[in-house]
């Protein structure tokens, strides 16, 4: 169990060390995840988005996601 956990731990940082973006965030009610690949690129290969985040962060995320169309 500990070889697990320890695993999955070392998965996280290294994907956040080489992240462009990594943003985790959870609540009570819920979570939100943010995941942009590679660091070190021009242009961002691809890009995982989980959840919803509360409070003025998500209405700017809504305002954008709008804007955007």
């Amino acid at each position: 169990m500990y070889k697990l956990l320890s695993a999955v731990f070392l998965i996280l940082i290294a994907a956040g060390v080489l992240a462009r973006s990594f943003d985790l965030s959870v609540y009570k009610d819920g979570y939100y995840l943010r995941y942009e690949f590679p660091r070190f690129a021009q242009e961002k290969w691809f890009e995982v988005s989980l959840g919803k985040r509360q409070g003025l962060a998500g209405v700017i995320d809504d305002v954008k996601k709008k804007a955007s169309k």
